[in-house]
């Protein structure tokens, strides 16, 4: 047993000490290696009938022979569709780093590792040639990723790749196929290559690779990546950034177990001079001499240390070029074992170095330092740098750099220009206006040799939209001959001036203005009174027709006139809570501000409101637009008002008066009062006057409530000459049936000497004064006939005085006529979003009015009936919300009522209809996960006799079920309704995850009765009692040979061989069967029974 123990700590010794190790690991890249693609083994993705894949992980694959990896044999792995394979567990679907996330994971190896998808870039391969698979060579385990692409870039890269395991070896091959150019998405487009162990130990176990766009605009491909500096270094592959930073066809990279730990630390490097420096580093374990490989930031390639191996951890590099910048490389040896090259370390040799600041820096031959820059002369392409003279002034003058990035130019970079000696500015052209730029100055001693970039500074050039100083944006009481003024723009030659009455039009001015000092225009001609215009000031330059980006359309409103009468104001052109141009608002207390909303019941579209303060009482005024009176002129002023519904009623207070100016001062003119307003119901008024002097009058509503009140409405205020004709009101609907009802109205205080004439339809657009009446009365009533049964229809009635002088129409009145009886075939697909006509959507037993102890017809199912699952439409179908209330009154009896059906010409009448319940407590497509009761769907019948029970289930499925239940033959010729009640709480267990949905109701003939059916009826058996409770008697079972019970759905029941007179059914759950009688001469009779 010791032995055996020892046995055990030594193996697990060896693995714990191998995999953390597999930074010892050998590298080497090949190019042009030919790829060979697999097209046996096993596909993994897309699984299934799928054609699609993303985040997928396979389960454990096992491989034909132990892999080393790390010390340790691996007999499984696991393959993400992110571009890698994992040894020991799973890794999650989306682990898009696998060098620097563990997971639960023992190792790993990474060939495109970051969110991958499929491509779907059908332009250039066939649809569906996407897929991962696996095949086990027997010498090799290959992993093949085919069509691949970043999934922000499925639809243009194309990918191809393997990861091939050799198992004698332990050799770890990664290899890339044809591979388009990288997408333009930056998302995910640096993914991970490298391998490793199981810790994420950049030190010890990390042995990946990194490329980037070093410098920026780098010709360096995938086939020059270097030694990864961390855990979370990464390969970049966007054409956005760089799209020469690519994968070449044939490259591979191949990693070989080692024991020949790396170099990971560095020291500063020393002694630098114009053409030398000395590199230092920490010597890892093992190491007795190394290589040392430098080249300059830019270049591609490597060049090696003359004298490489060198023996001490440290190395002097001659031959250098002065003020270049330069990265450098170290392998670790030990005899003929080899480590895998350092990262490249920075200038301080405590990160990396892989960035145009490089390793080190030789020093400049030109000693030549510049400072002092600043920038001048800004126009919106071109500006003016200057800098102070060096202290040892460059014989050749300087050079200048500037670019739209803010990083430092390499000593190599091609300057942008450079002046003579003695010069210290430098005019810049050709610029982009409203972009920051940044420069960099350097003397040049005798054009081979250069200074050092100084610091950075910078400048923005001037944009191309001036900052408009009038009129202000949204301004209102604008001149009709306003003049718009701007800041002139230093460099521009001009300005496009539009002015239009949509945003960015300019059907009233469009027009070049030259002149680049020019900051002001005039409109010659006059623009409309009481109108919003839109306008915009671009300059130009001679290069430059106008901004990338167009500049700031502003608004503003002209002057308000007073105008003449009528005046209607239905507060329909607003953005709530905005107020309709020409009117104000202002608060003379501390309440809130009258405002527009959305209409209540009883009002249309928008409406005036005041909403209560809960401390401050109401004192806020409203003023219409300036009207023109005429001295001794009666007017009418009308308008509609209410409070909100509520069962506790909080009175409001408006009071109407009109006046001189819009002030409250002015409004000495009181013509109402309402000091006592409750209730939701609108109430129409109105109030005749007439003034007692010519001139502009404002007419004012206030609100003056108490604080903490409720709601005020105000809307269709109109204001007119007092008509000679008035309009009757109060317009009621009474006796109404299928096809008629009784209209009546009050009549004005001066009764019409001509009667009333009327006019109804179901278009609710009101009539007009020229409209043809319908019908006329002498009396305030008036009988309405010929309607339509089931049908809204509106009314409007108007007095008439002679026959030239009619009034107005009055309010209007609505009402529906009575449900009819519809003739089967019926149907009803829900598909309107509202609750069909003449359906009843009841609640017996409920005691409130909560929407969800009723059916919906608008919105839709969540949790397992989401629309993800159920497949339709929101307000597509009737629903019963599982949400609370799910326990107490009404909970039981959700139910919804089709119209009455008359059957007639159904010689098999049939209730079918579509429904779908999915309990779960997750959007997904789990069924019945919750420890909930499950809802239950009940649908009846009634024909006069009672309800009778058709139908009844609880079951769950993630799918829409059609049921069809043909109704006994006492149905025939009869005219029925069908209920659909859901029960919410069906055991006190109930919970809101459980929504059931409703579809497709029909009563129509049955389709599926079979000859056969039709045929043994002249055996003339009966069945009996119908209904039953337990036991149905067959009335001669002599020819009977067996009994088959079927459910409405079509499901078999139970099967009775060689049956008795009585067949006992107690087992049975109440509902309707089909009894199907199998004759001995081979017919069948089938019995529709009720079971009790």
């Amino acid at each position: 047993m010791k032995r055996l123990l020892l046995s055990c700590l030594a193996f697990l010794s060896m693995g714990v000490y191998a995999q953390t190790n597999v930074a010892n690991y050998t590298f080497s890249k090949s190019s042009g290696m030919t790829y060979t693609s697999i097209t046996g083994g096993t596909k993994l993705f897309p699984t299934g009938t799928n054609t699609t894949y993303d985040n997928e992980v396979s389960a454990a694959i096992p491989l034909s022979s132990p892999f080393t990896f790390g010390g340790v044999a691996m007999t499984t792995c696991y393959v993400s569709a992110n571009g890698f394979i994992a040894f020991g567990a799973a890794p999650s679907g989306t682990n898009y780093t696998p060098m620097s996330s563990l997971g639960s994971t023992t190792g790993a190896i990474s060939a495109f590792g970051q969110d991958g998808g499929f491509s779907s870039s059908d332009a250039t391969q066939p649809i569906g040639n996407h897929e991962v698979r696996y095949e086990d060579l027997g010498t090799e385990f290959v992993v093949q990723w085919q069509d691949h692409a970043n999934y922000s870039n499925r639809s243009t890269e194309r990918l191809n790749f393997q990861i091939r395991l050799v198992y004698a070896t332990g050799e770890i091959k990664i290899i890339y196929g044809n591979c388009t150019d990288p997408g333009t998405s930056t998302s995910n487009s640096t993914p991970h290559v490298g391998i490793r162990g199981n810790s994420t130990t950049y030190a010890s176990n990390v042995n990946s690779l990194m490329i980037g766009n070093v410098p920026s605009g780098t010709t360096c491909d995938w086939s020059k990546a270097v030694t990864g500096s961390a855990n979370n270094s990464t390969m970049l592959f966007s054409s956005t950034t760089n799209a020469s930073v690519k994968i070449p066809a044939g490259l591979q990279y191949t990693w070989v177990p080692g024991t020949q730990a790396p170099v990971r630390t560095f020291a500063a490097a020393t002694a630098i001079t114009n053409n030398a420096a000395t590199v230092n580093w920490t010597a890892p374990t093992g190491a007795t001499a190394y290589n040392v490989q430098y080249r300059a930031v830019g270049s591609c390639d490597w060049t090696n240390l003359v004298g490489n191996p060198v023996s001490a951890a440290t190395a002097t590099i001659t031959g250098l070029t002065q003020n270049t910048t330069y990265q450098v490389q170290v392998q670790a040896l030990n005899g003929a074992v080899q480590s895998v090259y350092s990262h490249i370390p920075n200038a301080a040799g405590t990160g990396s170095g892989y960035a145009s600041t490089g390793s080190f820096t030789t020093t400049p031959n030109c000693v030549s330092t510049v400072t002092g820059l600043s920038s001048s002369s800004l126009t919106p392409e071109s500006a003016t740098i200057s800098w102070t003279a060096s202290t040892t002034p460059p014989g050749n003058g300087y050079e200048y750099y500037y670019s739209t990035s803010s990083t430092t130019p390499i000593s190599t970079v091609t300057p942008s220009g450079s002046v003579g000696a003695g010069v210290l500015t430098a005019d810049l052209s050709g610029l982009t206006p409203s972009t920051q730029y940044y420069y960099w100055v350097r003397g040049n001693c005798n054009g081979t040799d250069k200074g050092v970039w100084s610091s950075s500074a910078n400048f923005t050039t001037l944009g191309l939209c001036p900052t408009v100083t009038a009129p202000a944006s949204s301004a209102t009481g604008v001149s009709v001959t306003p003049t718009i003024t701007w800041n002139a723009i230093n460099g521009a030659t001009g300005y496009k001036l539009k002015v239009g009455t949509t945003s960015g039009g300019n059907d009233i001015l469009d027009m070049d203005i030259a002149g680049g000092t020019n900051s002001s225009y005039t409109l010659a001609a006059p623009l409309n009174f009481a109108t919003t215009y839109y306008y915009s000031v671009t300059a130009y330059t001679a290069n430059i027709t106008g901004p990338a980006t167009a500049c700031t359309v502003r608004s503003f409103q002209t002057v308000c006139n007073s105008v003449n009468l009528p005046y209607t104001l239905d507060f329909e052109s607003v953005t709530t809570p905005a107020l309709p141009m020409c009117t104000t608002v202002i608060n003379s207390g501390s309440g809130n501000l009258w405002k527009t909303a959305t209409a209540p019941t009883g009002f249309t579209g928008k409406v005036l409101n005041y909403s209560y303060n809960s401390s401050n009482a109401a004192n806020t005024w409203f003023f219409t637009q300036g009207l023109n009176l005429t001295a001794g002129v009666s007017y009418r002023i009308k308008y509609k008002y209410a409070n909100a519904t509520g069962t506790t009623q909080y009175p409001e207070k408006v009071k109407v008066a009109y006046g001189s100016s819009a002030t409250s001062a002015a409004m000495t003119n009181t013509l109402a009062d309402h000091a006592n307003i409750t209730g939701g119901t609108a109430t129409n008024t109105f109030v005749d006057f007439t003034p007692n002097a010519t001139g502009v009058y404002y007419f004012g509503f206030q609100a003056y409530s108490l604080a903490d009140m409720n709601q005020i409405y105000v809307d269709d205020i109109n204001i007119d000459v007092t008509p000679t004709c008035s309009e009757p009101s109060a317009v009621a609907v009474s006796a109404i049936t299928t096809n008629g009802a009784s209209i009546s109205w009050t009549a004005p205080a001066t009764a019409p000497g001509s009667g009333y004439e009327y006019y109804y339809s179901t278009n609710s657009t009101a009539p007009t004064a020229s409209t043809t009446a319908l019908g006329n009365s002498t009396t305030t009533s008036a009988p309405l006939s010929g309607l339509s049964p089931s049908t809204t229809y509106y009314v409007w009635v108007r007095s008439v005085c002679s026959s030239s002088d009619k009034s107005v129409w009055s309010i209007v009145a609505t009402f529906n006529t009575l449900c009819g009886i519809v003739m089967a075939p019926f149907t009803q697909n829900f598909d309107s979003g509202a609750a069909p006509n003449c359906w009843n959507n009841v609640n017996p037993t409920a005691t409130g009015t909560d929407a969800n102890l009723f059916w919906k017809f608008s919105g839709n199912g969540d949790y397992g009936a989401s629309p993800a699952n159920n497949g339709k439409a929101a307000g597509t179908y009737a629903w019963v919300d599982a949400s609370s209330p799910y326990a107490g009154a009404g909970t039981n009896t959700v139910q919804l009522v089709t119209p009455s059906v008359n059957l007639t010409g159904l010689t098999a009448p049939l209730v079918s209809f579509d429904w779908f319940k999915n309990h779960s407590m997750s959007t997904g497509t789990t069924v019945s996960p919750s420890s909930y009761d499950n809802n239950k769907l009940t649908v009846e019948v009634n024909d006069g006799n009672g309800w009778v029970v058709i139908f009844s289930d609880n079951t769950n499925l993630n799918q829409w079920r059609t049921v069809a239940v043909p109704l006994a033959a006492s149905y025939i010729g009869a005219t029925i309704q069908v209920r659909f009640t859901v029960d919410k709480n069906v055991n006190g267990n109930g919970y809101f995850y459980d929504d059931l949905l409703l579809d497709n109701v029909e009563v129509k003939q049955n389709p599926n009765l079979a000859t056969s059916e039709t045929v043994a009826k002249d055996h003339k058996i009966n069945v009996y009692p119908n209904p039953f409770t337990e036991t149905l008697t067959i009335s001669d079972v002599s020819k009977v040979q067996s009994v088959s019970i079927v459910d409405v759905s079509g499901r078999l029941i139970k099967t009775i061989e060689k049956p008795s007179s009585e067949l006992q059914l107690r087992d049975l759950k109440e509902g309707l069967y089909l009894v199907v009688l199998n004759m001995k001469d081979g017919s069948k009779q089938t019995v529709k029974a009720i079971k009790r």
